[in-house]
């Protein structure tokens, strides 16, 4: 993408063609992709990430004839970590998406460099939705709720994030209650735990506790929800209590046994080649070599009791730069899938070596990672 593409582009009137989002808006983030035409007939299609917690417009492309496959690419390095589905919207719900994360952080254009020409455009589109058309925007962006754990997942998700407009539609007839509240600023749901205690005039009341973190420490929120059967929706909350957590008390709650297959990489080139495959996957990149995350193609781990913040990662795979694959995964029917996936790819006999499988009861990958050791091995045998 030229830059001088960017600035005739900006002085010519662009026609809305189409949009899509993600139907994910009640794990805070959208997937957003705009396709437009420009004075001269050109193909102009913006993707976007968007954050209603508190980073507001975190990822912005704008392409001017773009080819599929580059397309493609980045719309699945965008939005492939998010879980959702796209569902199509029109002119006036891509402009509400586009504002309202907009005003969670109005500094989030100063990072995107791309965004210059066109900040003005944007600061100005503002759609004031009623808000049955904004309630209808939000039930179109979310799955069907399936059970009353699931709703209250998303409900302590959305009210811990202080994303309160999401929350009107989790609310019995959006009657949202103003003296319920979590915390005061946005943290992380990181652990959310439900147990039904009994049934009441067509509620059913649910102990939950909810594991937070707001990067500075951990806490334990201890809740009372009522949920109306019939409607699937919160009839009232209260705050029980908060209590801190140490680090050790927060990871003795979080640990879950890992699976793990380790290789040897014999192809040089077979990182690259798998990074170009699986552009959805996340990249971090550390001192001791890549880390590529792998995230389920939907978010049925909200459905699961307890929920886990990383209950929607499918398997880490970390390249050493000592020439060590490590493949990572929480339930080992992932592993073996991948497994066999590895088997018919023929990867075994022409990039990769395997080593051994390990099993550990407590998360070792990131430890490892964050460790300096150059190999698993090594930093396993550690006393």
């Amino acid at each position: 993408m030229m830059k001088q593409g960017i600035q005739d582009i900006a002085y010519s009137p662009l026609v809305f063609q189409s949009a899509k989002a993600t139907n994910t808006r009640f794990m805070g983030v959208v997937g957003l992709v705009a396709y437009w035409r420009d004075a001269a007939q050109r193909t102009v299609v913006q993707v976007y990430h968007l954050d209603y917690e508190s980073y507001g417009i975190d990822g912005f492309y704008h392409l001017i004839d773009p080819d599929e496959d580059a397309l493609q690419t980045i719309i699945m390095g965008v939005t492939g970590g998010l879980g959702g589905q796209f569902v199509p919207i029109d002119f006036e719900a891509f402009k509400f998406l586009v504002k309202s994360a907009y005003v969670v952080d109005e500094s989030c254009l100063d990072s995107l460099v791309d965004f210059e020409y066109f900040e003005d455009i944007f600061e100005s589109l503002y759609v004031n939705l009623s808000l049955e058309e904004e309630m209808a925007l939000y039930s179109h962006l979310m799955p069907e709720l399936e059970t009353p754990e699931q709703l209250i997942h998303y409900f302590v998700m959305r009210c811990v994030g202080c994303d309160f407009p999401a929350t009107l539609l989790l609310w019995q007839d959006g009657d949202i209650d103003d003296r319920f509240e979590i915390c005061d600023m946005p943290q992380t749901l990181i652990k959310n735990s439900c147990q039904r205690v009994e049934d009441v005039q067509g509620c059913a009341r649910y102990h939950v506790e909810a594991i937070l973190d707001d990067e500075s420490r951990y806490k334990l929120a201890v809740l009372d929800i009522f949920v109306d059967l019939a409607t699937f929706k919160v009839r009232r909350a209260s705050l029980v209590q908060t209590m801190s957590l140490s680090s050790i008390e927060a990871a003795f709650n979080l640990n879950k046994p890992e699976f793990m297959m380790v290789m040897h990489v014999k192809d040089a080139f077979f990182e690259r080649k798998f990074a170009r495959s699986n552009p959805e996957m996340m990249k971090q990149v550390y001192a001791g070599g890549q880390l590529y995350i792998e995230f389920n193609p939907d978010n049925s781990h909200v459905l699961e009791n307890p929920y886990y913040l990383n209950g929607d990662v499918y398997a880490m795979y970390f390249f050493t730069h000592s020439g060590q694959l490590i493949i990572c995964a929480l339930k080992k029917s992932h592993l073996d899938n991948i497994n066999k996936m590895l088997i018919k790819s023929h990867a075994y006999t022409q990039s990769l070596q395997f080593i051994c499988e390990l099993k550990t009861d407590d998360p070792v990958l990131l430890s490892f990672i964050n460790s300096g050791y150059d190999t698993i091995f090594d930093y396993l045998s550690t006393p």
